[in-house]
């Protein structure tokens, strides 16, 4: 029986109310943060600056200061020094920092230091953290419009209010800005199929091809999770003659961006590479001695022999040796494998953290902190009972994170692309941490699909009925893999 237009305004003013709410989660939070940018206190580097073509880079950097308005993240100094030689040289900077790591964030800071120079940090700190307000406003905008919209609130609650997502936009580094990438990418995908649409680049895909072109131009190893996201967007809706072209045109957007990264390398440093710290992360994490974190002694143990060649060069012989030293020796590889994995999922403060979240805001200011100033409060912190604390936090996470792909997988059609979508990305990130080295940060660009999973777990554990919504709003049957279906419909 069709609704009444008294009864459809209705639910069209519930809906609006339900969408502001929502909304206003993450523009409180994004608030607050502002608040706090304006707060930290820092040496006044512009003011100073007189010989870095007025920037103060150099002053920074050399004297070991804080910088104001914002926080370093893990590598913040090297992507300052990148920035600092962009500044000096320009695009074809020969500086080391730009092509031992990918120059992406470097490059992508550099438009906003050469606009704002002395609020360089404030105006960075500011757009990182609307970035992604805006993106977990739509993301779980998106999210209401499925049939499950009652994780709508928790969900937007713990994407505003998580630690590490929360205070990290604040800090210089690519990890937030990659994770608002992914909510973007993902909230567009969800329109597509809700919205029924049936092209291949209209601009739902264009703003997702995007979105990964600029995750990928920070950290290139995301081309991965790139090609797995849009691969399962193609077999989900077209028909097999349609799905190359598909791929061709997102994913060509897509390696466009590390492709500049190349090029740039060609013309500054004579050779043609992205990054050359593949190999020396590789082998930090393998050889005889080493535990895959970096808190061990015998980093670097793999005995590789002795290359002659540039930076590029000397990197692919690296990775090359530590592929053969695994192969040599599968049993310690194993080991390695199973520490890295066990790294990677490890809390960010306690007995079992490995990894390069020092500088985490949340680990900073974490409420035991303080105990560990005493020796009954370390003992209790780092002992056996941190320890037990420690491993129920793991399982716990990952038991929810499980229920909630399967909770996703059985509901089927658009809600088990979702949890493909969902657990490709945080299963291809383990494997790429588990092929380098084992480090809880490398955790963080998954974490919008992470916490995904693990809303839908605790609420599809505890309200598994209720939650579910029996008439969504735009349905259109799509999914081979959701349905089993023989025929797609067509582009």
């Amino acid at each position: 029986m069709p609704k009444s237009p008294k009864s459809s305004k209705k639910s069209a003013m519930v809906q609006r109310k339900f969408r502001r709410n929502l909304a206003a989660i993450a523009l409180t939070a994004l608030v607050i943060k502002i608040f706090i940018i304006f707060r930290i206190q820092g040496f006044d580097w512009y003011q100073a600056g007189d010989g870095d073509l007025g920037t103060g880079l150099g002053i920074l950097l050399d004297n070991n200061y804080a910088p104001p308005n914002a926080w370093y993240g893990a590598d913040g100094e090297n992507y300052i020094r990148g920035l600092q030689g962009l500044v000096e040289e320009g695009f074809y900077s020969r500086e080391e920092k730009l092509s031992y790591w990918p120059a992406g964030y470097p490059l992508l800071m550099w438009p906003i230091m050469e606009l704002f120079r002395g609020y360089f940090f404030l105006v960075l700190a500011i757009l990182q953290s609307s970035l992604y307000a805006f993106a977990s406003i739509w993301f779980v905008d998106e999210m209401r419009r499925t049939r499950i919209p009652k994780i709508s609130y928790l969900l937007a609650l713990l994407l505003a209010l998580n630690p590490t997502l929360a205070l990290n936009t604040i800090a210089i580094g690519y990890e937030l800005p990659v994770v608002s990438l992914s909510l973007i990418s993902t909230s567009a995908l969800l329109r597509y199929f809700l919205d029924g649409k049936n092209c291949w680049f209209c601009k739902e895909v264009f703003l997702a091809s995007l979105a990964f072109a600029f995750a990928t131009f920070m950290q290139p190893r995301l081309f991965v999770i790139a090609v797995s996201f849009f691969f399962l967007w193609a077999i989900s809706k077209f028909k097999l003659i349609y799905i190359a072209p598909f791929i061709a045109v997102t994913l060509g957007l897509v390696s466009a961006a590390p492709g500049i990264l190349a090029l740039r390398n060609k013309e500054a440093q004579g050779y043609m590479a992205i990054s050359t710290n593949l190999g020396v992360t590789m082998r930090l994490g393998a050889g005889p001695e080493a535990t895959g974190g970096y808190s061990n002694q015998g980093a670097g143990t793999v005995n590789c022999p002795e290359i002659k060649g540039n930076a590029s060069e000397v990197d692919r012989a690296t990775v090359n040796c530590v592929i053969d030293w695994y192969l040599q020796n599968p049993i310690r590889a194993l080991e390695l494998f199973w520490n890295k994995a066990r790294f990677f999922w490890s809390p960010w403060f306690g007995p079992e953290a490995n990894g390069t979240m020092a500088r985490n805001p949340w680990s900073q200011n974490h409420p035991l902190r303080s105990l560990i100033q005493t020796e009954d409060g370390s003992s209790l912190i780092f002992g056996g009972f941190g320890k037990l604390i420690s491993w129920m936090w793991m399982i716990y996470g990952l038991v929810v994170l499980y229920f909630g792909f399967l909770f996703l997988w059985r509901l089927g059609d658009l809600e088990r692309l979702l949890a493909l979508i969902a657990g490709s990305t945080f299963a291809i990130n383990l494997v790429s941490s588990i092929l380098t080295i084992g480090d809880h940060r490398f955790r963080i660009p998954s974490m919008g699909m992470s916490i995904l999973l693990q809303v839908v777990g605790i609420l599809g554990i505890s309200l598994p009925k209720s939650i579910i919504r029996t008439r969504p709003f735009a349905r259109v049957p799509w999914s081979v893999i959701a349905r089993g279906k023989s025929k797609q419909e067509n582009p």
